[in-house]
């Protein structure tokens, strides 16, 4: 990662290349805006700190001479400046500015604003190398992801799909549930049968078993022929049951049947056909709670549990964040930098559909091709904001607000620590550093699941 510090005060492009010097970055020096420009024009530096008052060329008329110049790609670029007025910022933001701080600058924040950078710039790189075919790992058929819980899914899909056993697919809506399930059957010895998926939360529950199981002629009013059913029709083969945890009780205790004797009865007739059916479930239901509820069998679960598979949400994956982004957008198309930094600031309750749906809709209304924050619906979102969550603090005594302000903290972090490791324990407590029985006591003060 290149760095460029455009200062006239050599003591001050000392200070701040001390500051942001680490492993894997050249620090760049420019003593005027003259010198800057020749530098961002040869050797592209992802990242500038522009000092404004400067002699010859100052800081404005750089960011002037970047906007016409449309052969130069502009890096991201942080004015720092003495001067911290509303309609000063807005002018140089509108002039290309990605941001700006003024003087005297925190060091912790010019080095938090570089690791951002950073994080950018090594997104963006393994984006272009999937985009020129390079996979480096980052793909797994038709599922993207370079993160450490994605290439430990990829390992267990491929030992999976080699069993005869049931799969329960895991994870939060939007992650991905049926690519996981049509990967595991083009990695199995089915490969070359049946494929078929059904969304039971998706059917009218008077239809869900003859949707699951068929029905014959006449066994109710519409059915004016016969219908083979999902099960039948995937003999051989895969059936992926999508939504299981919305599964009606009285289906439930049918397919539990179905799953024991290897045969269907058809609704309307006590003839049983025999099939020969891989099933893979899937849900985002908390199905320990459905248990417990009795709105789920328990002996269900078990029989399809043969194997548990969990796909991590995207807000623990950053990794993987620009990797989607980035085949997602059509050719011809990028992210500005200000959308970068707020994607990677979203939380993704949709997670990667959500994602794909945000992408493909802001790049065909954007202007020239650049995806931008406005585009995308997001807020652009600086570090020199203060976050919003501490709000709900303030109006609290001091003591009071530091308790509760540590419990949300601790609940956060064990919740993604949960999450990167597939909700387990032992491994979510080695990523903590703690010992598995006080991250157990932890979760039960802080009523987790």
């Amino acid at each position: 990662m290149k760095i460029l510090i455009v200062d006239d005060e050599s003591a001050a492009r000392y200070g701040m290349a001390k500051a942001l010097k680490a492993e894997g970055r050249l620090i760049l020096e420019a003593a005027d805006g003259e010198q800057g420009l020749e530098i961002i024009r040869q050797q592209a530096p992802d990242l500038v700190f522009l000092d404004l008052n400067m002699p010859r060329v100052d800081g404005m008329s750089v960011l002037t001479s970047l906007q016409q110049d449309t052969a130069t790609v502009t890096p991201e670029i942080i004015v720092v400046t003495a001067n911290d007025g509303v309609n000063f910022a807005v002018d140089c933001i509108r002039h290309g500015a990605t941001d700006f701080i003024t003087k005297p600058y925190d060091v912790d924040h010019i080095r938090s604003i570089a690791r951002r950078s950073q994080e950018r710039v090594e997104l963006q790189s393994k984006v272009r190398q999937l985009e020129g075919g390079e996979s480096d790992g980052t793909r797994f058929g038709a599922l993207v992801g370079a993160s450490r819980p994605m290439q430990r899914l990829y390992g267990q899909i491929d030992k999976a799909a080699q069993t005869v056993l049931p799969i329960l697919v895991r994870g939060e809506s939007g992650t991905g549930k049926e690519l996981v399930a049509r990967e595991l059957h083009q990695r199995s010895d089915r490969r070359d049968r049946p494929f078929v998926a059904v969304n039971t939360a998706a059917i009218a529950e008077s239809l869900v078993e003859s949707e699951l199981f068929g029905h014959v002629k006449g066994a109710f009013t519409g059915a004016d022929r016969d219908r083979e059913g999902v099960f039948r029709q995937a003999d051989g083969g895969t059936l992926f049951l999508d939504e299981i945890g919305d599964m009606p009780s009285s289906v439930q205790t049918r397919l539990l049947r179905v799953l024991q004797e290897g045969n269907v009865q058809p609704v309307g007739t006590e003839n049983c056909v025999q099939v020969d059916v891989r099933v893979i479930s899937a849900t985002h239901q908390d199905l320990d709670q459905a248990i417990a509820d009795r709105v789920f069998r328990q002996d269900l679960y078990f029989r399809l549990k043969g194997i548990e598979l969990f796909i991590p949400p995207l807000r623990s994956r950053h990794e993987d964040l620009l990797l989607l982004a980035g085949e997602f957008l059509p050719d011809g198309a990028e992210l500005a930098n200000e959308a970068v930094t707020a994607l990677l600031h979203h939380k993704w309750p949709g997670n990667v559909r959500e994602l794909q749906q945000m992408i493909s809709a802001a790049a065909a209304l954007c202007e020239a091709g650049v995806v931008t924050a406005t585009d995308l619906g997001l807020i652009s979102h600086t570090d020199s904001e203060r976050p919003e969550t501490f709000d709900k603090y303030f109006d609290l005594p001091l003591t009071e607000a530091r308790n509760q302000l540590v419990e949300d903290f601790e609940r956060l972090a064990i919740q993604r620590a949960l999450d990167a490791e597939e909700q387990n324990v032992s491994a979510a407590a080695r990523r903590l550093g703690i010992h598995r029985q006080s991250l157990q006591q932890k979760i039960k003060s802080l009523k987790m699941k």
